[in-house]
């Protein structure tokens, strides 16, 4: 045989073996009787994990993977998570197919999905081939990730667009294009559910442990409603949630009498959601009388660094601004022009996070410190080295949160006794 005729005997070995591994990915699929997609562009991670806590709550096998700050797949019936370890190539939609297989073998009720395709060509894919939801959940749409997304936020409306189920249903937070959703909705028989976050109130969002943003809370009682759970069942579900490791928790150091507050905000790297957790700092604790900010840079996310020095930090009136990280001169420049209301600038480029902790240890209490900017780079190093510190006076949402959490019981026999690391090749 010449080597034309290999090379289409190959072609038609690797086109066979992939129509297979096609079927065989939709067969387990079928096997989970509901599939949930969370989408948007900031909070799909704990929405995830609230959507899966509301039905652990109610006794549903429910399973949840997320895919932001730290991949994670979890069970009702274990208390350890299984990180997912990447390969070299990084983040690829194909990891789902090790999901699907994974949790058919638990023979799951449900499956909470985080959607991980930002390419708008990726987006119908992996709905398509990869999740085929019942109920698909956009959290928000909002300005990031337009380099890859956009470049505006119409064409990104239209990519979640194509995540919309065909014969179910899409919960979705108030947004500018209801009307388009709607209208796509319609086109393929399933039904729109507005999350209404006015109906949230402050009292439940204080027994979070974490800060919770009332129009997550909202889309969790959407859902509730849909499956007849109640208001009170699906409160509790959440609360009891499993924690992301990206999610903004308040941390406490210093003395015992002024103790300092720390609000990890690092992987809130958008202008929005940045902005929108500064204004919920100053409505829960104005009792902080110093306002510090940490901005952590990366070199290799310059754009970013550029954004926050034009559109962020001049909002931010704070009386002390430090930079850590790499490539901060847009902030020094926008600071020495006056254009950054900050009291002073602290310059820690290229410092260790030892010198930076030191210099927190050192501050004058009753003072509130806002992480921003980047997690990776930096950013998680100084969070850890935070929560390392001494901690004083945990807020009583916290107190309240970890008294529940020690009150309640699990069965012995459904725990995992250890961490599980699954390493996914792409």
């Amino acid at each position: 045989m010449n080597e034309l005729t290999y090379i289409s005997i190959f072609a038609g070995l690797l086109l066979f073996l992939g129509v297979v591994e096609r079927i065989r990915l939709q067969r387990r699929i079928r096997k989970i009787p509901k599939r949930i997609l969370v989408n948007g562009i900031r909070g799909k991670s704990t929405v995830t994990r609230l959507l899966m806590g509301i039905l652990r709550e109610e006794k549903y096998k429910v399973a949840g993977k997320t895919t932001g700050t730290m991949p994670r797949l979890f069970y009702w019936d274990q208390e350890e998570e299984i990180e997912i370890i990447r390969s070299l190539q990084g983040p690829n939609i194909s990891e789902q197919k090790w999901v699907v297989k994974e949790v058919t073998k638990k023979k799951v009720d449900v499956l909470v999905t985080e959607c991980m395709a930002v390419n708008p060509e990726y987006q119908a894919t992996f709905q398509k081939r990869f999740v085929r939801s019942n109920i698909t959940v956009i959290t928000n749409i909002i300005e990031d990730h337009l380099d890859v997304m956009g470049p505006t936020l119409d064409q990104v409306a239209e990519a979640f667009s194509e995540t919309i189920p065909f014969n179910g249903y899409l919960i979705m937070s108030p947004n500018p294009y209801e009307k388009y959703f709607r209208k796509k909705a319609k086109k393929r028989n399933s039904k729109v559910l507005i999350a209404n976050p006015d109906q949230v109130t402050q009292k439940e969002l204080d027994q979070f442990s974490y800060m919770m943003f009332p129009e997550n809370v909202a889309i969790g009682y959407v859902l509730g409603d849909l499956w007849g759970i109640s208001r009170r069942a699906a409160l509790k579900g959440m609360i009891e949630a499993p924690v992301d490791p990206g999610a903004l928790i308040v941390k406490t150091f210093g003395s015992k009498e002024e103790p300092n507050h720390f609000f990890n905000g690092f992987a809130a790297n958008d202008a929005t959601s940045t902005k929108n957790i500064w204004e919920r700092i100053q409505e829960e604790y104005p009792h902080l009388r110093r306002k510090i900010i940490i901005m952590n840079c990366r070199e290799d996310r310059v754009d970013r660094t550029l954004q926050f020095a034009t559109e962020v930090l001049p909002h931010l009136h704070a009386d002390q601004l430090i930079l850590t990280g790499k490539t901060v001169r847009p902030i020094i420049n926008a600071f020495e022009n006056q254009k950054i209301p900050a009291g002073e600038l602290i310059n820690f480029e290229n410092k260790k996070t030892e010198e930076i902790l030191q210099h927190l240890k050192e501050m004058p209490g009753n003072a509130m410190v806002y992480g921003i900017g980047n997690i990776h780079g930096g950013g998680e190093e100084i969070a850890h080295g935070i929560e390392e510190l001494n901690t004083y006076g945990k807020p009583q949402a916290l107190k309240d949160f970890q008294s529940k959490s020690q009150g309640r019981t699990a069965s012995k026999d459904n725990m995992t006794k250890r961490s599980v690391t699954a390493h996914v090749r792409n």
